[in-house]
């Protein structure tokens, strides 16, 4: 967080994604069983390392899945569903997915839910995906959102496969 009030570069250095997605999982698993969600991953097998900032990433991955978590509480007539994926992309970089089964987001907010400030939480402060967007762009990505059809929220990525400096 300091470092992004700071405008600090990231901290780069060549990972596994997968490997990062799973250590996101295990700690949140608490409020995931908690919740009592079901987390399906989809992580693609030979996935291309990144050149990035590990921890910026990760945290980035904990708010959407927190969030998709969150969309969730209010449903409980049906399955709550988390499901996260990656796949190498036509251009070569890297695709990240994560879906839930939520309440979704009014089709009218799509793009404003990367706005500072601006929340449809009771006690949001609205920073969390505007902070996701920072990082992702500071990476060479873009962080979009859609409709998961039935019913909930997709919040994409991604990420370009970058070579290390020499």
């Amino acid at each position: 967080m300091r470092d992004q009030i700071k405008k600090a570069p990231p901290r780069k250095e060549r990972f596994d994604l997968n490997e990062a997605i799973d250590e996101v999982i295990v700690m949140v698993r608490s409020t995931i069983a908690k919740n009592r969600i079901v987390v399906r991953t989809h992580l693609m097998n030979g996935l291309v390392p990144i050149w990035g900032d590990r921890v910026q990433l990760q945290q980035v991955l904990v708010n959407l899945i927190l969030n998709g978590v969150e969309a969730m509480s209010s449903v409980e007539d049906m399955g709550r569903e988390l499901a996260i994926s990656t796949e190498q992309n036509q251009t070569g970089g890297i695709l990240v997915a994560v879906s839930d089964s939520g309440s979704g987001i009014d089709p009218g907010n799509l793009e404003r839910v990367f706005e500072p400030f601006y929340t449809t939480k009771t006690s949001g402060v609205g920073m969390g995906l505007s902070i996701c967007h920072t990082i992702i762009n500071s990476h060479g990505g873009r962080l979009w959102v859609g409709a998961n059809e039935p019913r909930g929220a997709v919040f994409k990525f991604t990420l370009p496969v970058v070579q290390e400096d020499s």
